[in-house]
């Protein structure tokens, strides 16, 4: 894999974040002069813009750090941001696997960045024999593969070998992985520097109109979506609606299983 200093954007590299009123200070009392924040009502307050007690739950529920974990306004966000830390507009490319979630080519399109999509096999699988030659192209900075994929619902094979043999960035979609058998590969995030897993709150925990996603990956990756995400990306609202949902992850498990179990059922007819 190329270093972190080769695949993020030059620009990027010498960005100089937004210093907010809360990043400066480590209390949570208090009026923020300094932020103009109106001293009456209850929604007058700025939000945690790390979203601190969020990423401790998620670090407990995952079993990773929670420096290795962003918070973003959906899942859609961390698309974004990616695109915007790897790819120089006009220059660099991505690549995906067709068919699968309408965001990453948008999200190119926007970002001025060529996709290039590689069609799926007879069985919704990686064709690897047509992928090989791109994982060698230095202009492709990103692969974004969606598993279980959107809108075909199998889990993707064949991962380990582009990760171990690709000198970008690999994406891995798991919006949907709460339904599926096989394990998240945040339990091997640790094994690959250029690995980023993205996860939602939208899908087996229902909270769609909340719009809270999550990307966990190493630390010196996360810092970097940190660097250049709005200072303010996710509202208190959505961030408590969130905390309110952990804390009652034994329902959302037991819908999970009901969901799955009619599933079956479903195949079975």
């Amino acid at each position: 894999m190329k270093t972190l200093d080769e695949l993020i954007r030059p620009n990027i590299q010498k960005l100089k974040p937004y210093s907010s009123a809360r990043d400066e200070y480590k209390g949570s009392d208090g009026i923020f002069l300094d932020a103009n924040e109106n001293p009456f009502g209850d929604l007058n307050r700025y939000p945690d813009p790390y979203q601190k007690k969020l990423k401790s739950k998620l670090a407990e529920l995952k079993s990773v750090f929670a420096n290795s974990i962003f918070i973003g306004n959906g899942s859609d966000e961390v698309i974004d941001l990616t695109f915007r830390i790897f790819c120089e507009p006009g220059k660099d490319k991505a690549l995906t696997f067709s068919p699968t979630y309408g965001m990453y080519e948008v999200s190119a399109a926007i970002n001025d960045v060529e996709l290039i999509k590689v069609p799926f096999n007879s069985e919704f699988q990686i064709d690897f024999d047509l992928t090989k030659p791109f994982l060698s192209d230095p202009s492709i900075k990103l692969i974004f593969i969606c598993s279980p994929n959107n809108p075909t619902g199998n889990s993707i094979d064949r991962i380990e070998e582009i990760l171990q043999s690709f000198n970008g960035v690999v994406f891995i979609d798991e919006a949907y992985i709460d339904f599926s058998e096989q394990e998240s590969w945040i339990k091997r995030l640790n094994e690959f520097p250029n690995l980023i897993i993205s996860q939602t709150f939208s899908k087996a925990w229902g909270l769609a109109a909340a719009r809270v996603g999550m990307a966990y990956a190493k630390p010196e990756i996360i810092n970097w979506f940190n660097k250049v995400k709005p200072p303010y990306n996710v509202s208190a609202l959505n961030q408590n609606a969130a905390l309110i949902a952990l804390e009652k992850s034994d329902e959302t498990f037991k819908r999970i299983n009901l969901i799955k179990s009619e599933k079956l059922n479903w195949k079975g007819t």
